[in-house]
């Protein structure tokens, strides 16, 4: 509406009510042409209310001019005429201009227009009356607003003159038809004729305005369409990554079952007395089961990174043992694949880290060099100082990485020169884990490499100044003869797997495969320990029969073994604050969960009931098994 120039819409206004919104077409241009007919809507309602007022305020003008020249009462009639007008358009004009149909809804902004140009061209009845000065008042108020017209209008040559035309032309015609003064026809005629060429210039004026206005709705459309693509692009990848999260932890939970009872099978195998060649089968046996086992351990470190529960647990270390250790455990693989391995320390250096995952970081970097190095390379741990931070490198002479896929390597999945997928290679989750695993420690992570030229992987902390020697952990115990363990599973090969190696380690072993039965086995003899799965039939969970126990065998050692690997399986897990064994259990984990050395868990179960879900109470791990908010 007329009153006041319009500012620009800006691009990031709200969206107007769905009314007003166009739906899609077949036509490519109809939704277009729909949006930049919604959008002029919504400009023109937006600034509807300010425009009237505008208006309202040039009537007033208009009519005190009219009233001082002749003191008619008709001059004050108009003006309370526009002002309910005005009131009227400013309580009603959206309502009246949205409950038509979109394509409709200019011709009613027209029709609101063109009451206000009919009511606004009525003082002109007086133009007789008026002198020169005041005629040319009254000109100067009208042509103004039908100029601010063209702005609330955004051009629209239907809704703009529908306005301008009933004011400009009515006053055109009143410089020409009114008397003058002797010798001012022709001045009077000029402009008259001036007024209606202006009306032209105006219609020009318009319709540039409208096209820079459709061009803006254009390019405006073309954004909101690539945003919500790309909205529905990011949605689906959510979707397709939460899917493969679900894929990936239901694979492995069902494959770390059978792999998990004959990991215990093979280490069964182990504790008897056994030929060199059948002791050669089992060795071969566990090096296979073993790649399997970390393999696995690759999608559970991945899971816990998405559950968001892995916790670094800063210290004090020192790097350059950490280094030391870590080549000592590369050293065999890299003499059995003819690789040369070097460990180069400038000096002791030491940072506040957690020593846990920063292990698991160089084991990866350690790994992948010496996959991709062939027999005669070399593969080479170095650190050094570089300022007030320590620099450690892992370098070696392998197959290089290519410019253009060296962001890509830390992908899920993603492995340079492994099309054949061979599995010795793992499945390419090493350097994803070991991404993560430096954002979550703070650790600046550079990779520089080129094919034939090897790869140098470098990880920049910063120093300590104070060189700290960190406590080790004692190795394990062996276990007391004797020792009462409980087994709950409802998979009857894990429980029978797990009963021969516990009685290979002289345990007495009792089995169950619920909640329910676990109880009562613990109402009828002590128990020192209880190895449960954290799922179990019919709703039944590992929390629950732990929980179970506690309350006949308060001082018995818990823990859940499971082959979850679902971040939500895992925050339940660790909610319950037990003892976490992922499934295949090594014999060291559960030595160390056994031993005497290991504190009972979950204190205050024997009071506490276990909710629905299974996840009540909190309390520390056991002895060194891993928490569930740790990578193995």
């Amino acid at each position: 509406m007329p009153g006041a120039a319009a500012s620009p819409v800006p691009t990031d206004a709200p969206p107007a009510p769905p009314a007003s919104r166009p739906a899609p077409a077949a036509d490519g241009t109809a939704p277009v042409a729909a949006f930049v007919r919604a959008r002029f809507v919504d400009l023109f309602l937006g600034q509807s209310r300010r425009a009237q007022i505008g208006l309202l305020a040039a009537g007033a003008l208009v009519a005190w001019v009219w009233h001082a020249r002749t003191q008619q009462g008709a001059a004050l009639s108009w003006i309370a005429a526009l002002a309910i007008v005005t009131l009227l358009r400013v309580v009603f004009s959206e309502r009246f201009v949205r409950a038509a149909a979109p394509a409709a809804q200019p011709l009613r902004i027209a029709l609101l227009l063109g009451a206000n140009g009919l009511l606004m061209m009525v003082p002109l009845a007086a133009f007789a009356s008026l002198s020169e000065i005041e005629r040319a008042a009254v000109s100067i108020i009208l042509i103004g607003s039908a100029t601010a017209s063209v702005a609330t209008t955004s051009g629209y040559r239907s809704v703009f003159l529908a306005f301008a035309a009933p004011m400009l032309l009515a006053l055109a015609a009143a410089w020409a038809l009114t008397p003058h003064a002797a010798g001012s026809g022709v001045a009077s005629g000029s402009i008259a004729l001036l007024v209606f060429l202006y009306l032209l210039f105006l219609v020009g004026v318009g319709r540039q305005a409208q096209e820079v206005f459709e061009e803006s709705s254009r390019f405006r459309h073309g954004e909101e369409q690539r945003s919500r693509e790309l909205k529905q692009a990011l949605a689906a990848a959510d979707e397709a990554n939460r899917a493969k999260t679900q894929f990936l932890a239901a694979a492995s939970h069902d494959l770390r079952q059978p792999i998990h009872g004959m990991n215990v099978l093979v280490a069964a195998l182990s504790l008897r007395e056994l030929d060199d060649r059948s002791r050669e089968i089992v060795a071969l046996l566990d090096s296979v089961n073993q790649m399997l086992s970390r393999q696995l351990d690759g999608l559970l470190d991945v899971s816990k990174l998405d559950a968001g529960i892995v916790r670094p647990e800063p210290a004090a270390h020192r790097l350059d043992r950490l280094l030391e250790a870590q080549h000592a455990a590369l050293a065999p693989v890299a003499r059995e694949r003819g690789i040369t391995l070097h460990l180069r320390c400038d000096g002791p250096a030491a940072a506040i880290t957690d020593a846990t995952l920063l292990a698991r970081v160089l084991a990866n970097l350690g790994d992948n060099a010496l996959k991709y190095t062939p027999a005669g390379g070399t593969v080479t741990l170095a650190l050094r100082a570089e300022g007030g931070d320590a620099l450690i490198s892992v370098a070696d002479t392998g197959i290089g990485i290519p410019a253009d896929e060296q962001e890509r390597v830390f992908r899920e999945f993603y492995q340079v020169g492994n099309a054949g997928r061979d599995r010795t290679r793992g499945l390419g989750l090493g350097l994803a884990i070991v991404r993560r695993l430096c954002e979550l420690l703070g650790v600046r992570l550079t990779l520089q490499s080129a094919p034939g030229a090897g790869t140098t992987v470098t990880l920049r902390l910063h120093a300590l100044a104070v060189r700290v020697d960190p406590t080790r952990a004692p190795a394990p115990a062996a276990l007391r003869p004797g020792l009462a363990v409980l087994v709950v599973d409802d998979e009857p090969l894990v429980r029978e797997s797990m009963r021969l190696l516990l009685d290979e380690l002289r345990c007495r072993v009792h089995v169950a495969e619920s909640s329910h039965e676990a109880e009562a086995i613990a109402r009828a003899q002590p128990l020192d320990a209880v190895l449960s799965d954290f799922r179990l039939r019919d709703g039944d969970s590992g929390v629950a029969a732990l929980h179970a126990v506690l309350r006949h065998c308060p001082g018995a050692r818990c823990a859940l073994v499971t082959g979850d690997t679902a971040p939500d399986r895992i925050r339940d897990a660790q909610a319950a604050g037990v003892a976490l064994l992922h499934k295949p259990v090594t014999l060291p984990d559960l030595l160390a969960l056994l031993g005497p050395a290991a504190p009972a868990v979950l204190p205050s179960a024997a009071t506490a009931a276990p909710d629905a879900a299974g996840t009540a109470g909190t309390a520390g791990s056991a002895g060194s098994a891993e928490s569930a908010g740790r990578p193995p």
